[in-house]
Formats: structure tokens, sequence, C-alpha cells
């Protein structure tokens, strides 16, 4: 029964004619698993394995659905406060700084359109 079932051999280097000194360096930098079957006789590097074990875990579980994506993605984005306020010298309403009135604008734009009406 031992002879049909081979043990797992242990970490072996693969001998490389050109550079023996290599040879010893690869060993310690990649260590392999041997596997004897019988007329087969596999490696595989260790460091495939732990790239295997993170490619499977990066699944997700479930769906994530349109709404908590964007949740997700726009997490304090929102609208920044204005603190760039003063008071309008004509009416004395609040105002943003550099910008028109829109009391006095829409006091303007009526003068306009009676003027346009008087015209007329």
């Amino acid at each position: 029964m031992a002879a049909l079932l081979p043990r797992i051999a242990s970490p072996a280097l693969l001998p490389i004619p050109c550079l023996p000194s290599l040879a010893g360096l690869a060993g310690r930098l990649l260590p392999t698993l041997g596997l004897a079957l019988p007329g087969i006789s596999i490696t595989i590097p260790t460091l495939l394995d732990d790239i295997w074990e993170g490619i499977l875990r990066a699944v997700p579980k479930n769906k994530v659905s349109h709404s908590r994506k964007r949740m997700r993605q726009l997490a304090n984005k929102g609208l920044k406060d204005v603190n760039s306020l003063c008071q309008c010298p004509g009416c004395g309403a609040p105002k943003r700084m550099h910008r028109l009135c829109q009391n006095c604008l829409e006091e303007m734009r009526g003068m306009w359109r009676s003027d346009e009406r008087r015209k007329l």
C-alpha cells in the first residue's frame, strides 16, 4: 500500500547547469513543494499558493446596489458651508462677496421692463 501512495517529497532544488551558484540562491528565495506521483513529478512554488488564496478572497459575496456604491463614493464630499457673506451696500440684505445682490437685481430688472413698456 505504501508503494502506491508515495509521501510528499522534501523541498527540491532544480539544477541549473549554467549558473550553479544561483541554484542555491533560488532555492532559498523560492521554496518549492515537491509532489511525487507514480510517473509524474510536480514542483509548485509556495509563492503561487499565496497569490491564489488572495484571488479567492477578493470575490464579493453579494452584489452591491447602485445606491450603496454611490453612498460609499460620495461619503464626506457634501457641499461646504458658505463663509464669504457680506451685506449689500444698496439694500442691506446678506449676499455673497463679489456677487450681485438678488434683491437689487430684481429691482433693476423691474425698472428695465417698465422702461421697455413705456418705449412701446
